[in-house]
């Protein structure tokens, strides 16, 4: 019955994360482990922004490309599955301690908590689902006995990211308070958890590692969010009060979305609380002090100094909130089904509300939008650029991911190792032994698209009709080759500038110096003469190119 209801409830809330590509980070990843061999997967010396996370990086990066490519749809599929997987694990984990009742409206509040969001709908996010698999799978491991699989799984855990780190606190009280063992005894079950998170932490590049290891510096602290800010966000997100919705596009369509997923969970619980009986197993004496450090192990990474706020940080922990929450509601079954009810309905509403946190489900949305329209805009108007090309741009959308590092979604949109991109401002000259390529510009324009801003030689007069910013694009562009070093090219825009609105005692001014610079004193020379007699120079123009006249040297044209 709960596989029927999780499935149909992600079918109803997140289907349409199927047709969302990669975003931001996911290039990064991809770029990296497209080519790389099985053994470096596990290599340090390989992180991302040193983060060691190889089973939820670099191994799930690496098996999907050989095994899918970039199919997307795959990609998520994957994702949606391993949340079900680790929905029953959490399940199957609060029967066995809090019974019955109390654990169906534990897992239907849990899944219906709007922080899901953006392990769902961004690929990267996997991360999360990893961890809280193999966290949970330990727990269920641990709470049965069997301590060297909930070890093994606890290392996985870890290897998929780091805020797995504290899982002993909560395994600790699980066997004291939950089972009844001693302290000793108990401390004793835990001790190989507790050795594993030590080795961990030893070998960890950002933790114990950079004493042994390269020198690595502590991440930056993180401004703004203070620990009350951090307890109180939290704790409202547990329960999707965290945020004001808002919804984008009216109130209707995130109402029936949220309406349907209710059913599908509050149907669930229905069924649970009518089925099972008051004489089936209730819950086991300490749960409560269980579900706390369950809490604590899972929120305590929140108020790390490194860390910003975003409400799917707190994901692990809410587990352990909700397994309270639903002891505390089981024996109220009015309250739990309206309690249901009403997370599903705020939760659609929340997906729907404009949002700048990166971390919730409709920025990530709104990013993965753009960035489907910007490939497929890009491919039409560049099918197959050549090797080694160099893409710059401007006025790319901001908060959308796409140029992380240097350009590695071109690398992987168009499958050519040899791409590079980056913004106007980061152009610079190739450096010596570096193969020969072309650089191509772009402008991203809300209503057109990509448009194409030619370096060069053009049809000015053509480009002019069909690009209603070729005068504030070149000159962006001069200004980028400029500060490139590309004196050749900087000289060729102005002289382009200054021919077509030869007025502009800027554009011919600037067309001498650049000239100059190149060491063109030729063309320097004429176009410096005629700043000095445009009427629209200034007197700074003037007394510049009086002064640059006369020492100018021999120019290509006299060696």
């Amino acid at each position: 019955m709960l596989p029927a209801a999780l499935t149909a409830f992600l079918a109803s809330q997140y289907a349409y994360v199927l047709r969302l590509p990669f975003i931001n980070d996911d290039y990064v990843f991809l770029d990296v482990t497209r080519a790389a061999p099985f053994s470096s997967l596990w290599v340090p010396g390989r992180l991302v922004w040193l983060w060691y996370r190889p089973w939820s990086r670099e191994l799930h990066y690496w098996t999907l490309q050989h095994c899918f490519d970039t199919d997307v749809a795959a990609w998520h599929v994957t994702s949606l599955a391993l949340w079900l997987v680790l929905m029953l694990l959490y399940f199957a984990l609060a029967r066995r301690i809090s019974g019955d009742r109390a654990a169906a409206v534990s897992t239907a509040g849990v899944a219906a908590v709007a922080a899901w969001g953006l392990p769902m709908v961004w690929i990267a996010g996997v991360q999360d689902l990893w961890m809280m698999t193999f966290a949970l799978g330990a727990l269920g491991a641990f709470e049965r006995g069997r301590t060297v699989v909930a070890t093994l799984l606890f290392v996985l855990a870890l290897l998929s990211k780091e805020t797995a780190a504290l899982l002993p606190l909560a395994a600790f009280v699980l066997a004291w308070r939950v089972r009844g063992q001693p302290v000793a005894r108990a401390a004793l079950r835990t001790a190989p958890l507790l050795v594993t998170a030590a080795l961990w932490a030893a070998l960890h590049p950002l933790l114990g590692g950079r004493l042994w290891g390269d020198v690595v510096p502590p991440p930056p602290p993180v401004q703004g969010a203070g620990p009350l800010y951090v307890a109180a966000r939290t704790l409202l997100a547990t329960l999707n009060i965290d945020r004001v919705p808002k919804p984008e596009f009216g109130w209707g369509s995130p109402l029936l979305m949220g309406a349907v997923g209710a059913v599908c969970l509050a149907g669930f619980v229905l069924l649970s609380l009518r089925l099972v009986g008051e004489a089936r197993r209730g819950p086991a004496p300490g749960l409560t002090a269980f579900a706390v450090a369950w809490v604590v192990a899972g929120w305590a990474p929140l108020f790390g100094p490194w860390v910003g706020w975003h409400a799917y940080y707190g994901l692990f922990g809410m587990l352990g909130a909700w397994l309270l929450l639903g002891s505390w509601l089981a024996r109220r079954g009015g309250v739990a089904l309206a309690a249901v009810v009403a997370l599903a309905l705020l939760r659609a509403l929340q997906a729907a509300t404009v949002s700048h946190d990166w971390g919730d489900e409709w920025y990530q949305k709104r990013a993965g939008e753009f960035l489907g329209f910007m490939r497929h805009d890009l491919q039409a108007k560049v099918p197959a650029p050549a090797p080694h090309s160099r893409f710059f741009f401007v006025d790319v959308p901001s908060a959308v991911g796409f140029l992380q590092g240097n350009g590695p979604a071109l690398r992987v949109w168009y499958g050519d190792s040899t791409l590079s991109g980056g913004l106007f401002s980061s152009y610079h000259m190739r450096p010596a032994g570096v193969p020969p390529g072309p650089d191509r510009f772009f402008r991203f324009d809300s209503a057109g698209g990509w448009i194409e801003v030619h370096r060069g030689a053009e049809d000015v007069a053509r480009e002019r009709t069909t690009d209603r910013l070729w005068r504030e694009d070149h000159e962006r562009l001069a200004i980028a080759l400029s500060g490139g070093d590309d004196s050749d090219g900087a000289a060729a825009e102005y002289a382009k500038l200054a021919r077509a609105f030869p007025d502009s005692a800027n554009y011919v001014y600037n067309a001498g110096v650049a000239a100059m610079i190149a060491g063109d004193s030729v063309a320097g020379r004429s176009w410096l003469a005629r700043a000095l007699v445009l009427p629209t120079s200034d007197d700074e123009i003037r007394a510049t190119a009086r002064r640059l006249l006369p020492v100018a040297g021999p120019g290509r044209a006299d060696r």
